[in-house]
């Protein structure tokens, strides 16, 4: 039996122990991060042509496979999504990490595809950084502790748009990472205008 503490990112469990059942329902505590999306592509086509268990195992290993990075690497998993998952990371050098652990996700994923012990399982990355918010959505009967803000939607946007294995990071991520880093792992993608936004967003792409 996995511990309790597995179900629940560090976030919510830190909270937990600091107010126990008497959460403030408007919590919301400013930070600033650099937020990863993953998500895979091709889903639908997949659930449609596949067994459900094996699409469950394919995408499991697949999650746990990106699980293990994000931890690696200082960050914590907020949420799964279905197929992918949300990660945040925090501290100085948050969006150094962010980047070596979507690379490496990246490039053993890929790896992993190449192995016939699970269906196909291509996955989008989409990399952020700014000020977010810590909050609490939901009742009483159901609340989640969660990343809010403009620079989750982003990221989660930009991880919509985002080919198979390919990772895209905003402009205002790229300047948090030290400068040869950026050389040597970010590629100009182009200005993406995203609906309901007035300024077209500058779009890395990052490569190994």
């Amino acid at each position: 039996m996995p511990p309790a503490h597995s179900f629940l990112p560090p976030e919510t469990v830190n909270l937990l122990l600091q107010y126990g059942s008497d959460f403030p329902m408007d919590m919301a505590i400013p930070e600033t991060m650099c937020i990863v999306f993953s998500d895979m592509r091709g889903f639908t086509e997949m659930a449609e042509n596949h067994d459900p268990k094996d699409v469950y195992a394919a995408i499991n290993a697949s999650l746990a496979v990106q699980t293990r990075l994000v931890l690696a690497h200082g960050g914590s998993v907020n949420k799964f999504l279905g197929d992918g998952l949300l990660a945040c990371f925090s501290g100085q050098d948050r969006v150094a990490r962010a980047v070596r652990c979507v690379l490496e996700m990246s490039e053993e994923l890929q790896r992993r595809e190449e192995e016939e012990k699970h269906l196909p399982c291509p996955v989008g990355f989409g990399v952020n950084d700014g000020k977010i918010l810590l909050g609490i959505l939901g009742s009483r009967e159901r609340r989640e502790f969660t990343v809010l803000g403009d620079v989750v939607n982003t990221a989660a946007r930009l991880c919509g748009i985002a080919a198979p294995f390919q990772a895209l990071i905003t402009e205002a991520a790229v300047r948090g990472l030290p400068e040869e880093m950026a050389r040597a792992h970010c590629r100009f993608f182009q200005d993406v205008h995203f609906k309901g936004k007035f300024e077209p967003t500058r779009v890395y792409s990052l490569a190994s």
